[in-house]
């Protein structure tokens, strides 16, 4: 057996059914995770929105996403391998597959509104893909919050409007190792994380999580403009924007990142999402070769800043969010 490829045949348990999802609460799950059972490559979430719409009106096409405020997933060791709001990850998905995930845009018509989200712990771009499973025999229980909002995210006029939304979990794994050395297991724990969101034309940098344990393999931006609507501070609110320019990622010595401008992330953007009009979208990866040893390592540094210098156009609130992504040491 090739070691690397040591693992035994996937299987995806359905392990949550139509439960229901009181808009404006936060729901946890922890009991119904398996643990013990080999190592999860991917949750997949798909809420079920059922809208009457009486006198809804200006429908936003992805509020059904918008209306996921935020998923965090923990283990019992307190690791957060994942921390941002579902539209962060619908992003990396569609970035890292080449194929924008299922969304039923919302309209003011009855229906049932479908948003399908995946959580990948197994990174896409990896060669070897179990570098970053989780490993659910190192852990006593699993656990994810998901803070959920409701019509408002949906219709800039909610009217009598109602909403009733249900969830279904189902679980990608493979099994154990086939190898007692454990070729298989993972070197790491998955890390994706959305930093809050900042003006980019008064504030214009953010200061990157610095520690010993972490390792970066990419990240990407997406710019908004609240001209026609959205809410400052509100997680990928308004209209996306191609309105940066001159983008640096820098630690104190050196950028790794030296203020490139629109056309590198226009073209970055088609070749890894397949979509030339991925408007407002500004991803870069440190890692290329498909391996973790050429990232971006944010040990032993004095500052990590992501910086904006140029601002395009006359955005009326240009507003990023930024959502990092890599790896962290497993804990003992």
């Amino acid at each position: 057996m090739p070691k690397g490829t040591s693992r035994r045949p996937s299987e995806t348990p359905l392990i949550i059914d139509a439960d229901p999802c009181p808009n404006g609460q936060i729901k946890t799950y922890r009991e119904q995770f398996p643990v013990k059972c080999g190592g999860y490559k991917f949750l997949r979430l798909t809420f079920h929105h059922t809208i009457v719409a009486g006198t809804a009106a200006t429908p936003r096409e992805k509020g059904g996403l918008l209306a996921v405020k935020d998923i965090t997933f923990k283990t019992s060791k307190n690791e957060e391998p994942i921390s941002t709001p579902a539209l962060g990850l619908h992003y990396f998905n569609k970035l890292f597959t080449g194929v924008e995930p299922v969304y039923d845009p919302i309209l003011a018509v009855d229906g049932v509104y479908d948003q399908v989200i995946d959580l990948p712990f197994a990174m896409p771009f990896f060669t070897r893909q179990e570098d970053t499973i989780i490993d659910t025999k190192r852990y006593s229980h699993l656990e994810m919050k998901i803070s959920l909002g409701g019509l408002a995210d949906m219709f800039a006029t909610p009217g009598d409007a109602q909403l009733q939304t249900t969830l279904d979990i189902a679980l990608l794994r493979s099994k154990t190792c086939m190898d007692p050395e454990g070729w298989g297991d993972p070197h790491f724990l998955p890390y994706i994380k959305h930093y809050p969101r900042f003006r980019a034309d008064t504030i214009g940098y953010l200061d990157i999580e610095r520690a010993t344990d972490l390792i970066l393999f990419g990240f990407f931006a997406v710019a908004h403009d609240l001209a026609a609507w959205g809410t400052e501070g509100v997680a990928f609110t308004g209209d996306p924007a191609d309105c940066l320019d001159h983008i640096t990622w820098k630690n104190s010595v050196l950028p790794f990142v030296d203020k490139q401008k629109l056309g590198w992330f226009k073209n970055e953007r088609a070749q890894m999402s397949n979509d030339r009009e991925f408007t407002g979208m500004y991803p870069h990866l440190f890692t290329r070769g498909g391996s973790y040893k050429n990232a971006f390592y944010c040990g032993g540094q004095t500052e990590i800043k992501f910086i904006i210098d140029t601002i395009l156009g006359s955005p009326t609130t240009p507003e990023v969010d930024l959502v990092v992504f890599g790896a962290r040491t497993l804990r003992p």
